[in-house]
């Protein structure tokens, strides 16, 4: 550690606001959560947001409010994301619920950690079976299995690269649900590969981290071609 003074620095917020701090990690926490706060609120009240759900027979027509995904490019998704704060009026936890597992569904995912839509808090959703997803606010990893599993997987933030990634076949973790109640669990095969693959998100990291750089520029040739098949057959993401 330096003995060096820390020059007093300033951050440009979105809205355009200009803060001054000596510490660095408190302009980092301010900025997240400044970041956090605009895209939630935009979240629970833009109507340009709002998109019916596809008429269903068996369904009941809710307004969804889908929100982009971000680039895999944008730094929010290599920043640590902020621990949500119960104790704070951080915003309505049943709303994030709500909210990640309403965007899940509709980007077809398996998981989504809330820094993929904009919002760099420790909260995602994931689907624990078929039918079933919750969400995990402050989720931690206590223990793992030795046995691991490599699989194909992909994510969100990365239309069409999928890689061969080892991660453990068990999991026992801890998190909060929305009423801010700790839950222990534990969860093994798909379950377990979701978790602790949504928890990349929860470190500033993602897939690609794992890989060696000569896999990843091979999958990104594959995902090239997968993408301009996928605009020649018109679609659009």
């Amino acid at each position: 550690m330096s003995n060096k003074p820390i020059d007093k620095s300033v951050t440009v917020l979105p809205d355009g606001s200009i803060i001054e701090d000596d510490n660095p990690l408190h302009k980092y926490s301010y900025a997240l959560g400044s970041q956090f706060e605009q895209t939630f609120h935009s979240a629970l009240y833009s109507e340009s947001l709002q998109k019916e759900n596809p008429k269903n027979s068996n369904e009941i027509d809710v307004p969804l409010r889908v929100m982009k995904l971000l680039h895999e490019s944008d730094p929010i998704l290599k920043q640590e994301p902020l621990p949500w704060n119960f104790d704070e009026n951080q915003g309505d936890p049943h709303e994030m619920h709500n909210l990640l597992l309403e965007n899940m569904v509709a980007h077809n995912g398996l998981g989504l950690s809330a820094n993929q839509i904009g919002m760099p808090v420790k909260v995602f959703s994931m689907y624990v079976t078929d039918q079933d997803g919750i969400v995990c606010f402050n989720p931690k990893i206590v223990g793992e299995s030795d046995e691991k599993v490599v699989m194909k997987e992909g994510c969100l933030s990365f239309p069409e690269l999928y890689l061969k990634i080892q991660r453990p076949k068990e999991i026992w973790v801890k998190y909060q649900n929305a009423d801010g109640d700790i839950i222990n669990a534990h969860f093994e095969d798909l379950a377990a590969r979701i978790f602790h693959h949504e928890m990349d998100h929860m470190m500033g990291k993602t897939f690609i981290d794992k890989v060696s750089r000569v896999f990843l520029q091979s999958a990104r040739r594959k995902q090239k071609k997968l993408l301009r098949k996928g605009r020649q057959n018109g679609r659009t993401d």
